[in-house]
Parts: C-alpha cells; structure tokens; sequence
C-alpha cells in the first residue's frame, strides 16, 4: 500500500491550527484596462498595502459566510489595484458561486477516487477507486465513455499513454492492465506482479509499460501484448515511483530502500553503478523535462536535484521539517514544488535551491501538489480535508478552499490550465480556475453590484442603468479574453448558461443529466440546482415519487443509476 493511500484512509481531524502570513504586494505593473469603466486619472495613485488590507479584510469576511460584505471589499480593493492583486481570484469564485452552486462533478464510483488525471489532450478525464474499478469520462460533459474496468480490488493508480489512446491501471490485487482508451476493453494479459501495485507508467513512445509494486519488484513489459519485457527488478522495500526518460531510455525507480535508480529499461540492468541514495525512503524520483536532471522526494525531511548521467547532487537539498511526499519541476524545469507532513507546501527555484514562496500552509500533513501549465499556480490538498489553489510567485491563497467530509486524495489541472480535477470521497469535482490577467475596472463594478443582490441594503442601491449597459456590452463582444468570457456567462440567462465559467454543458443540460440518473443524490443535487425553474422541479418532483412507490412497492422498478 502506498503512504497516500495509507494516509488517505487514516484521515483524522487537524492537530493543529491553520496560520497565514500576511504578505505584503511588491511593485506593480501598471495596466490599462480596456472596460467600459475606466478609473480617473487624476486621482492619487493610491497604496498597494491599502489594496492589499481590503482583501485580506475580504477574505475573512469570505471564510465567516459574510459575501455581501466580502464582495463589497474587493471592489473596493480592485478599484484600488487592479493588476497583481488577490482579489480578482476571490470576487471570480463569489461571483460564479451567486450564479450557480453547481460545477462538473464525476458520479458513478460506489468507494473513495484514489487518482484523477486528464488526457494529454484535454478531452477525457481518468479516474480510479477503492471500489474496484477505473472509470473514463468526457471531460467537457462529465458523461462515462466506455463501461467501467474492472479489477478484483481497490485500483490505486492509473495513467494515459501519451497519444491518449491507451490506459493502464495499478491495483490492490496485484495485476497492472492496458485497456483501450476507446472501447474500455482489456489490451493483451493482465501484468502480474507479486504485491500491490503502487505506480504505473507508458514510456514516450508508448510502447512499454512499467510498474512497481510494494513488495519490492518493478517490471517492464510489451504495452501492444502485455508480456514481460525485462526480468524482475527487485528491492527489500515497495518501490513507490517508476519514470522513463523523456527519450525513452532510462527507466527512473523511486524505492523503500532509500534509493533511486537509473535503469535499462529492456534488461532492468543499472546504468549507474551507484543509485542515488537518501537517508530514508525515497517516495518520489522524476526527470527533470530535459532529461538532465532526477528530482528526488524522501523522507528524510529533504528533496534533491542530481545530476542524470553521474547521480551527482547538484547544488543544496530542499528542506521541510518532516518527511517529503512528492516533489515535482515545472513544465519549463525552472521551478520546484514539494509537499510535506509538515503541513506545508513550498515552491524553490530549481537552480539556486532557493525558496520562491513562504511555506503554503495547510492544518495537517500535505498530501499531493500540482504546478500548473505554465507554473503560475500551486494546488495543494491535505489531510486537513481541504484544496487550496496558491499563486506560485507569492504564496498569496487565490481561492477560498474546497473542503470535505473525508480526504481529498488527488488532484490535477487540465492541459490548459483553465480548470482543476479534485477527488472528493467518491466523486470528482472540475473547479473553474480564475484569469491570471489584470482585472479589467467593470470587475470592481459588478463586485459592488453582486453584494447588493446578495443582501438587500435600502443605503445601497445598485446603479442598474450602468448595470444593463454594462450586460449589454459583455454579451454583445466576442472577445476570447478569459474575464470577456466570464462577463458573458455571468450575464447569460440561467436556462442557458452553462454550469460553471468554462463548462461546455448547460445547467439544464446538467440538470436533465443528473435527473436520467436518478438515484436519491442526484435527484437532490438536481432539486438544489432547479430551485427557480418550475418545469425542471416537476420532472424532480415525478422521479422522487416514482422512488417512493419503487420503495412501498418493490414490483416497480427503479430508474437505473448512470454507470453503476
């Protein structure tokens, strides 16, 4: 069994509470937003701190259940300093959060989602779970896309091969399998190994399959047959992680034995004649993007940069104060994010090993990160049962979090990095990721209008004339521009709109989806989402009763559950 999922199913409440540093803004760019309001350019150029006072102000307000006051704050912080502020992540939440409390959640697994990955392509979400089975979706519907697959226990890890036409999958019951990505059935025989399998991956070529299980043995094998290709390779202690090179050439193992080794990936023989060794267990070892580099993550309180060819370190260790789960480059190899049980999270730059964040701070150990694409963005989930989304230059939270009843066990953001999956017990979220740009001046305008729709204030009213131009406006312009986008779909009518900022499906679309579900919670989602649309509700309304007659009289049969 791997330390995530171990450490999934230990959940238990936070040992100790959550502190943030306040942090002050650096200089900003100046920016000239093209909106139909525009700040007058007479008035004093105004202090970053009082910016940045009014968000932090928001934010708690946010955290106390206080919208209408928090939205009013932002404004009034945007106003203030539009371009590098906080703020603009947080009114993007609230305001999608007024329009719609619904997102692209995945529902069909019957036990905990243990792992979630996109596509390379974006198209199609991957998913695996304790309840037996990996599950493939339709990343812009939430729609299953082939019958589940099937193993005899929990399916702990799983992987696309880099054309996306093939899956493999790792379990508890000791098998790997290569499915068709199309079809969803079984590629060649199951890979057996003697123990769990904790990691799996394709190489660059999609041609070899690896996998590493806790017992101590990694393999390689024909991805087109499912045959073994190397012989056994084989450790006292699990072996946690398997990489190729970005060419193919080396397969990288990550091990209990404290140590990381370079191998051969046909005959298993090393290619170092010394692995690289910690001081405890290594967790993870991965490439660097040019190959150049093996990034080590252990638990030795540590995570190392070595040099591929000689296992030489290269330059000084990056330190946590207790044992590295995982640690990661960024897509450009400049940056460095690990995650710790010290309850942090911390971004480093690559080549001076110098922090470039403050510690991201979570209320229990941090169990897995993620970079975004263009490594602008830190995701981070906890055994404090919660999500956070950081910028990865400042340190500075740029949503509020997601929180759960249970562990959060995996995450990962979409290849172009405008969304996040997250693992919620047993379903996965899509959360929608705000603009990185500026915000442009008619945010702060709606923010101010947003709060009094939110809380009725006689003293307040909103200024609707300006509103309805301002409608017009964003739904009259074509723009791509992500905060364009956003606009339109705030503004389009609740029939029509879609779920969720990105979202290609519309809340009636979604609606009606979860209604042909019909099981009891997605009859209750579907009721929470309908609450002013009358015809939708009647459909609910009809399906809940035909439950209770299926219940009071077992002869009528129940509608089937979407993927069960």
């Amino acid at each position: 069994m791997s330390l995530s999922i171990a450490s999934m199913r230990s959940c238990r409440r936070p040992s100790w509470g959550e502190s943030v540093a306040a942090l002050i803004c650096g200089l900003l760019q100046s920016v000239s937003a093209a909106a139909p309001l525009q700040h007058d350019p007479a008035a004093p150029s105004p202090s970053p701190g009082a910016a940045y006072v009014d968000y932090l102000i928001a934010e708690n307000l946010a955290s106390d259940g206080s919208r209408a006051e928090a939205l009013r704050e932002l404004a009034q912080s945007l106003r203030l300093q539009p371009a590098g502020n906080p703020a603009a992540g947080l009114a993007f939440q609230l305001l999608t959060e007024q329009r719609t409390n619904g997102r692209l959640i995945l529902r069909g697994h019957t036990d905990a989602v243990l792992f979630a990955a996109y596509s390379p392509d974006g198209t199609k979400i991957l998913t695996t779970s304790a309840d037996g089975t990996a599950r493939l979706w339709d990343a812009r519907t939430g729609q299953m896309l082939v019958p589940p697959m099937h193993h005899q226990d929990s399916v702990l890890t799983g992987g696309f091969s880099p054309d996306g036409k093939r899956i493999v999958t790792g379990s508890e019951d000791k098998t790997a399998r290569i499915w068709e990505a199309a079809t969803g059935k079984p590629i060649g025989a199951r890979l057996q190994m003697n123990g769990a399998v904790l990691t799996v991956g394709f190489s660059p070529d999609g041609s070899i399959v690896a996998t590493g299980a806790d017992d101590g043995h990694a393999r390689t094998w024909n991805a087109s047959t499912g045959a073994p290709l190397s012989p056994p390779i084989v450790y006292h202690e699990a072996v946690y992680s398997v990489r190729f090179s970005p060419d193919g050439s080396q397969l990288l193992t990550a091990t209990g034995d404290d140590i990381a080794d370079l191998l051969d990936p046909k005959s298993g023989a090393r290619i170092l004649k010394k692995p690289i060794r910690q001081n405890n267990i290594i967790f993870t070892a991965v490439f660097s993007p040019d190959g150049t580099r093996v990034l080590t993550a252990s638990a030795d309180h540590t995570a190392r940069i070595w040099n591929a060819k000689t296992g030489v370190p290269v330059g000084d260790p990056f330190h946590h104060g207790f044992s590295i789960d995982a640690a990661s480059f960024s897509q450009d190899g400049s940056r460095v994010l690990t995650v710790s049980w010290d309850h942090t999270a911390r971004v480093w730059d690559a080549s001076t090993g110098q922090p470039l964040t403050p510690p991201l701070q979570h209320a229990d150990a941090v169990l897995k990160g993620a970079l975004s694409p263009d490594g602008s963005v830190v995701a981070t989930v906890g055994r404090d049962h919660s999500a956070y989304l950081w910028d990865a230059s400042t340190g500075e939270k740029l949503h509020m979090p997601l929180r759960a009843r249970n562990c959060l066990s995996s995450i990962a953001f979409s290849p172009d990095g405008e969304s996040l999956l997250v693992a919620v017990d047993s379903t996965v979220q899509v959360m929608d990721l705000p603009p990185l740009t500026p915000a442009p001046a008619w945010v702060a305008e709606l923010a101010d209008f947003a709060s009094t729709q939110v809380k009725y204030n006689q003293d307040r009213a909103p200024d609707l004339p300006r509103i309805r131009q301002l409608r017009q406006d964003l739904l009259g312009s074509n723009s791509s521009d992500p905060w364009i986008r956003f606009g339109r779909w705030y503004f389009t009518e609740s029939d029509q709109r879609a779920i969720s900022p990105w979202s290609h499906v519309s809340l009636q679309e979604y609606v009606n989806g979860l209604i042909a579900q019909g099981d009891n919670e997605s009859l209750e989602l579907a009721a929470t989402l309908s609450y002013d649309h009358p015809v939708w509700m009647k459909k609910i309304v009809q399906m809940r009763r035909a439950h209770e007659q299926a219940e009071t009289q077992p002869g009528i049969p129940h509608s089937p559950s979407f993927g069960r």
